[in-house]
């Protein structure tokens, strides 16, 4: 009975997971369809863009081999080639200049390659909250540069955090990461670049980007949407102690002063 009981809890709980897990990615994926209308593109475009991402996305393309090694360097359709496609898109169509998308790329670049590391067997990773820090930092340049604007400034977010990740993790840190030896099991040892596709941190990054921009944005409203409302209630508050807001209603009568004046 006690046994029945705790097997039914465990399989309860593993639902549970499986439920949240699911919900989550769900989540996720909404997020990066909204996130793409927020960069520019139409819903059937973003629509599109996500299909193609997550049907073909998994597919590593080889590139060429790494000189003086086995491994040879490929980059992923989902992780890598869309995104870059997707700011190439971002720089031809004008909704980003290119001086603007250099400084964010350095920005993004220089803090990316201190956040993140090689390790051998698993490729770059970066440890959390740290493997936000790109993201954020695109946020907060593209916000800089356009404060007033969400509709500028959410495509400099999306290219800064895509190429300042890419080439701050995968391009500053290639050589050390091909410095390993590839696993002996392996008979095409492939290094991938935008590997695990949506989940990948090049991919997270300009999603993030867009959404620290969004945030700051929406605070920023609010905050002063509600500025503006404590303004009229002080000013309202401090009107009852005027003395012609003593009593909020005419007098009927007009009465003269000791001086014979109304």
């Amino acid at each position: 009975m006690v046994l029945g009981m705790a097997q039914e809890l465990e399989l309860t709980l593993v639902f549970i997971v499986v439920g949240l897990s699911l919900l989550l990615i769900y989540l996720y994926i909404t997020t990066i369809e909204k996130v793409l209308e927020k960069v520019g593109f139409t819903k059937g475009e973003a629509s599109s863009i996500l299909f193609l991402t997550l049907f073909f996305g998994w597919i590593t393309i080889p590139m060429f081999p790494y000189p003086g090694t086995e491994w040879w360097v490929g980059i992923s359709l989902g992780g890598g080639i869309i995104p870059i496609v997707i700011c190439s898109i971002l720089l031809k169509s004008k909704r980003v200049s290119l001086a603007e998308g250099f400084i964010g790329l350095v920005i993004v670049a220089t803090v990316t390659y201190f956040v993140t590391r090689p390790e051998e067997g698993v490729g770059i990773v970066a440890e959390v909250p740290w493997a936000f820090m790109p993201a954020i930092a695109a946020g907060l340049y593209s916000v800089s540069a356009f404060w007033l604007d969400i509709r500028r400034a959410a495509p400099l977010a999306y290219f800064s955090g895509v190429t300042g990740t890419l080439v701050g993790a995968d391009v500053f840190h290639l050589q050390e990461i091909l410095s390993y030896p590839p696993p002996a099991e392996s008979t095409f040892p492939l290094l991938s670049i935008g590997g695990a596709n949506i989940f990948d941190m090049v991919y997270i990054s300009g999603i993030v980007a867009v959404l620290v921009g969004v945030l700051i944005f929406w605070y920023d409203r609010q905050r002063r949407k509600l500025g503006f409302e404590r303004f009229i209630a002080d000013w309202r508050a401090g009107a009852e102690g005027l003395p012609y807001a003593k009593e909020p209603t005419p007098s009927k009568t007009l009465r003269p002063d000791r001086r014979g004046r109304l």
